[in-house]
C-alpha cells in the first residue's frame, strides 16, 4: 500500500507541476503573440480622390453653394503628403485640387490600435480616422461648422487613397 501511495503521490506532483506550466505557458504564450507589430511606414504620398458633402463655403471649398437643405456633392483630386514621422507619429500636407481651385492644409496625425493600421489625424479644422489595408487607406474626415473668411461650413467626406511608392 505505501508503494501505491508514493506512485499517487508521484501522480499527483506531476500533475501539479504540469498544470503550473501549463497555467505559465497560457499567461506568457499571448504575451509572445501579440507582441507589437513594427510601425508601419507611412511616409509618403498617398493620392485618390474626395467625395465629399458640404453645407456652407470655404477652406478647400471656396465656392461651394451647399446648404443643409441642398448640400453639395463635389469630387477634387487628393494627396496627403506625410512629410515626416516618429514612431507612431506623422505630419505632413493635405492638397485638394479640381474645378480650377487648388488648397493645401497641414496635418497631424498617429498610427494606434491593432498593428497600428487605425489612423487618427487632425488638421486646421477637422478630423480624419481610418483604416489602414496595405496601401489602402479608407478614411472619412468630418467637419462641424468651421468658420472661413466669414463662412460656415460643415463637411463629411469618405474615400480611399493609395500609398504612392
Amino acid at each position: 500500500m505505501e508503494i501505491q501511495g508514493r506512485n499517487n503521490g508521484d501522480h499527483l506532483m506531476r500533475a501539479a507541476i504540469l498544470g503550473v506550466v501549463a497555467a505559465l505557458a497560457a499567461v506568457a504564450y499571448p504575451a509572445f503573440v501579440r507582441a507589437d507589430e513594427p510601425v508601419p511606414d507611412v511616409t509618403g504620398k498617398w493620392v485618390g480622390k474626395s467625395y465629399t458633402i458640404i453645407a456652407g463655403r470655404g477652406g478647400h471649398w471656396p465656392t461651394s453653394v451647399g446648404t443643409y437643405e441642398k448640400p453639395g456633392l463635389y469630387q477634387k483630386d487628393l494627396m496627403f503628403e506625410i512629410t515626416h514621422q516618429v514612431d507612431r507619429r506623422f505630419w505632413g500636407v493635405t492638397t485638394l485640387s479640381g474645378n480650377g481651385e487648388k488648397t493645401q492644409e497641414p496635418f497631424i496625425g498617429e498610427l494606434t490600435g491593432k498593428d497600428h493600421h487605425f489612423a487618427v489625424f487632425v488638421d486646421t479644422d477637422g478630423y480624419f480616422s481610418g483604416q489602414i489595408e496595405g496601401d489602402v487607406l479608407s478614411f472619412c474626415y468630418t467637419q462641424a461648422g468651421a468658420v472661413h473668411n466669414g463662412s460656415m461650413s460643415s463637411v463629411i467626406s469618405c474615400t480611399e487613397v493609395r500609398h504612392q511608392h
